[in-house]
């Protein structure tokens, strides 16, 4: 494998800034004429680096899916304002602030002829506001926009939200005066009542309160303002900048970035694209310069509107066998002294064995070689860490088991300024960002050269976390957090993951013989499952016997996608039954998909899952199978 210096060296922080700068300036909202200007930009950046790039163009039309991702129309907006009338107040000006309008916007203009502006005490229902009329007014809210969509049936024209979405680590005073990224996502169906809306800083919301309730204090009226949004919907395109290495044969590494996002958005994603970018191109020019090895397979780089990009890439290159591994790059730039947390290595799901996890890890470890202790060894002075499997972006898509190419993420948390306006370039760290390219260059390259003679660095870093994955869950066991059943299924599973995890590293070197290591991995399970007395009993449900097999590629985007199919009252349903907690079926959506596969059993899905959930996942997983038969998506072996 090739040493961290060759690409430390040729690695430039300025360029790296340069390019988060230049993509910040472009309003990069996906399927815009917006976004489609900033893909042209960063074409022309990779041209004049040297590199082969081309813009790959894709449908956006509701009538059209890419794998298991409905598309939709394309938005474009000029102008757009919100005005108080008294007090005379510009409370939104797109111009100024493009995220101070909610993206995806209908067309509006009520300039000369204001409306009623009706606020909601935070957490009102439709039920609480039986009494209210909305009808042709716009609605003041305090919390996020999906849990108001009842407001447009009511016959609102439209809504104006001061909305923060607060975590453990941040809060609504922390983003006081910042706007949060608030979009609308038509499906284009038939019935869809037209949406268009504000987005306010707390403060000014708060501000705007102190209006509302003074206003009906004063008289029981309401306040008026004169909303305008010049937007329009129509049948377009989304764009993707393919960027490549030509390799000698047809296998390819995926380097993949989100060039979408609102203005500014730096850190969200304009950092992962620019580490990219500069991954590519020091890999590039060291080729050219004979400085390192022409590559055995193709490194090919993909900037693309989030989740829609990739499925429709995929779409296209369904040549998954010759794809050998995958990083996606998203959020990895944030300056570490301003609350932005470790650059974190997110692995593949335990369904998708490989040696992917390890290859980005001995990255990381290459790329955090920055400094030296006073006993002369390599130190990080980037924070990082790595993390088991978890969603949120591309790297789903890629390791979804139909497609089978083992991606991790590189991204960064808690990010203070997630998906708010204060997303700008001063939040940036280059010495940061610049641990992130070097991890994507490193890990493209050493993947993409991978030799036989490499396989010990390999097996060396699976025996590192192999020994961690153990600590993590005898130490959730010692502390009663899981009991002994589940954690001696879980270290069997982790046997069975490893061994065939070694059975993979033949795809990456050809012919290969990993006998002795798969001893050495199996008699260390097998130390510690008599050391704890462990076996492999938790319980399988007899009764849920039922194996069902898919009939679709990819993952499933988003369930609400299937409406559009005549599926409405499956998903009424389904809503009915997950609304007291749908984010618990976010968690366990992926994961449930992975493991159907024809052979196993529902009840050893529910099994699967609870395992690697570590608490019982059976009620989530029976609604979800529920709804993909009820869809069609999948049939009874």
């Amino acid at each position: 494998m090739l040493q961290a210096s060759v690409f430390k060296e040729a690695v430039s922080e300025k360029r790296l800034l340069n390019v988060v700068k230049e993509v910040s300036c472009h309003h990069r909202i996906q399927a815009s004429p917006m976004y489609r200007e900033a893909a042209k930009h960063v074409l022309d950046i990779c041209k004049n680096y040297g590199l082969e790039a081309k813009i790959l163009s894709y449908e956006a039309d509701p009538s059209v899916w890419y794998l298991q991702s409905k598309m939709f129309k394309e938005w474009s907006i000029e102008k757009a304002t919100l005005e108080l009338v008294d007090p005379a107040v510009c409370l939104a000006d797109f111009s100024a602030e493009p995220i101070s309008v909610i993206q995806k916007s209908a067309p509006i203009d009520r300039r000369e002829d204001p409306i009623d502006l009706v606020m909601l005490e935070n957490g009102a229902t439709r039920e609480s506001c039986k009494d209210l009329d909305l009808k042709g007014k716009f609605v003041f809210i305090r919390g996020h926009i999906r849990r108001y969509d009842w407001v447009f049936d009511e016959g609102a024209l439209g809504i104006v939200t001061d909305f923060i979405m607060e975590t453990r680590n941040r809060r609504r005073s922390d983003l006081y005066e910042s706007l949060t990224y608030t979009s609308f996502w038509p499906s284009h169906t038939e019935g869809e009542k037209e949406k268009c809306g504000f987005v306010l800083s707390p403060k000014t919301g708060d501000m705007l309160e102190k209006l509302c309730r003074e206003k009906q204090e004063k008289d029981g009226s309401y306040l008026k303002v004169k909303p305008y949004i010049d937007s329009a919907f129509y049948n377009g395109h989304i764009e993707i900048v393919e960027v490549r290495i030509e390799g000698k044969d047809d296998k390819t590494v995926y380097l993949s970035a989100h060039l979408c996002h609102p203005k500014s958005s730096c850190n969200d994603n304009a950092s992962g694209v620019s580490a990219g970018i500069e991954a590519m191109n020091v890999i590039n020019r060291l080729i050219k310069e004979g400085k390192i090895e022409k590559p055995e397979h193709s490194i090919v780089l993909t900037l693309i509107p989030e989740f829609t990009g990739t499925f429709a890439y995929l779409s296209d290159h369904n040549d998954y066998k010759n794809g050998l591994g995958a990083m996606n790059l998203d959020m990895v730039g944030g300056r570490q002294t301003r609350f932005y947390g470790p650059i974190t290595l997110t692995k593949t799901p335990y369904q998708l064995s490989s040696f992917n996890n390890e290859l980005c890890m001995i990255a990381m470890d290459k790329a955090s070689k920055e400094a030296y202790s006073l006993s002369d060894d390599p130190v990080a002075l980037t924070n990082h860490r790595v993390e088991p499997h978890s969603g949120g972006s591309d790297h789903t898509v890629y390791c979804d088991p139909s497609i089978g190419i083992p991606c991790c993420m590189l991204g960064q948390w808690p990010d203070l300024n997630y998906h708010t306006a204060t997303d700008t370039l001063d939040v940036i760290d280059p010495a940061v960002l610049k641990f992130s390219c070097l991890t994507a260059a490193n890990f493209a390259y050493d993947l993409a050269t991978l030799k036989k003679e490499d396989l010990p660095y390999l097996f060396a870093k699976q025996e590192e976390v192999l020994f961690e994955d153990k600590n993590r869950y005898a130490l959730e066991y010692l502390d009663g957090k899981i009991g002994k059943p589940m954690f001696g299924s879980l270290m069997y599973c982790l046997k069975d993951y490893y061994l065939n995890c070694l059975d993979a590293a033949c795809k990456l070197v050809g012919d290969c013989d990993v006998s002795k290591q798969k001893d050495h991995v199996a008699k260390i399970f097998d130390e510690w499952i008599a050391f704890y007395d462990l076996k492999d009993d938790y319980p399988v449900e007899d009764d849920l016997n039922v194996i069902y097999r898919r009939k679709f590629t990819g993952p499933v985007h988003q369930v609400s996608d299937y409406r559009a199919l005549g599926f409405g009252e499956a998903l009424d349903e389904y809503q009915e039954k997950t609304k007291k907690d749908p984010f618990v079926m976010f968690a366990v959506q992926d994961l449930v998909t992975n493991l159907i596969d024809g052979k196993r059993s529902l009840g050893q899905i529910v099994r699967t899952a609870s395992l690697i959930k570590r608490k019982d996942v059976k009620e989530a997983t029976l609604i979800l199978i529920d709804l993909y038969e009820k869809l069609g998506l999948i049939e009874k072996a």
